[in-house]
């Protein structure tokens, strides 16, 4: 018997009044046993018990509050969507949802119901996808040697040359330094996915795009420029243009002045790209001579933005 799934069953399909109330006839009616002491003999009850009773607590404070099935669900959502930002423990999160989705979302009718179910995919969403090319991944590793180096402990070799190892280090700042959520493809795809698809799940479930650029970046196709991909299905998300408009949710990190990085030859293709690039040139982070401390703040920056940005976009999304 698994504690913790017992108990999350029982709380959804009862009030934490009718369960905690009294002498606990439901709670040992429930798993079987005749007194207290059972429960607690029960591997895993105690720590299960109060985890999933704070969290029904939570729930039922929401309804207390919110009586409108409507607001019910967006203040569910808002909730749900704060700890995870908050970084809480994954099975408390876990227990939480349940709870919505097993005690308020079936007692709400069919249209909040699917309200709920468009609206959950917020849930899903993270800080930022790193967009990046590994077509001249030895040169780039090679010319920001040092500055990988001091970010990473190490520099590739060998194989690992193949990669990207810039990119790792703006991750790693996002990531650790900064406490983002990101998608990096080499930490997120799996052997023997449809790439495309999975990366167009990330482009679409990303708050902001932060791009790499380097002379290849603006390599012309065929075959597939992904970094031209994933700004076009990043840009074009209609999720959010249609929340947001044309508002720039792009970071553009350059090795090298813009002007220096532009072909003579642009690809007719990649002009409103460039464009975009070339507009927001105020807050690009140009890496040539960058070291890791001066960068640190640089990205604390971005940061900074894209969590503004994030708060905005959940705003808007459960209005």
């Amino acid at each position: 018997m698994d504690a913790f799934e017992e108990l999350l069953r029982l709380y959804c399909d009862h009030s934490t009044e009718a369960i905690e109330a009294g002498d606990g006839k439901l709670l040992l009616s429930w798993f079987n046993v005749k007194k207290p002491e059972d429960l607690l003999a029960i591997q895993g009850y105690a720590e299960a018990f109060e985890l999933v009773s704070a969290c029904a607590s939570s729930i039922a404070s929401l309804i207390s509050k919110y009586w409108n099935a409507n607001d019910q669900v967006r203040e569910s959502l808002r909730l749900l969507r704060r700890m995870i930002d908050h970084e809480e423990p994954v099975k408390k999160v876990a227990a939480t949802r349940a709870l919505v989705e097993g005690r308020l979302r079936k007692a709400w009718p069919p249209a909040q119901q699917t309200l709920y179910d468009h609206k959950k995919q917020i849930l899903d969403w993270r800080d930022f996808f790193v967009s990046y090319t590994n077509r001249d991944a030895p040169a780039t590793n090679q010319q920001f040697h040092g500055l990988i180096k001091s970010c990473l402990g190490t520099t590739p070799k060998g194989d690992e040359t193949k990669s990207n190892y810039l990119a790792k280090v703006i991750t790693r700042h996002l990531r650790r330094y900064e406490g983002l959520s990101g998608f990096f493809d080499e930490d997120n795809l799996k052997v023997g996915e449809n790439i495309k698809d999975e990366v167009d799940l990330y482009c679409a479930k990303a708050f902001a795009l932060v791009q790499l650029i380097e002379p290849l970046t603006f390599d012309k196709e065929p075959p597939r420029n992904w970094c031209f991909h994933e700004y076009k299905q990043f840009s074009e998300n209609p999720t959010l243009v249609s929340l947001l408009g044309d508002k720039s949710r792009h970071y553009f990190i350059l090795t090298d002045q813009l002007t220096g990085l532009k072909p003579a030859n642009l690809f007719p293709l990649y002009a409103n790209w460039f464009k975009r690039i070339e507009d927001l040139k105020q807050a690009h982070i140009a890496l040539d001579g960058e070291r890791n401390t001066t960068l640190r703040a640089k990205i604390k920056n971005i940061a900074t933005q894209i969590l503004a940005l994030r708060a905005e976009i959940i705003d808007a999304w459960l209005k």
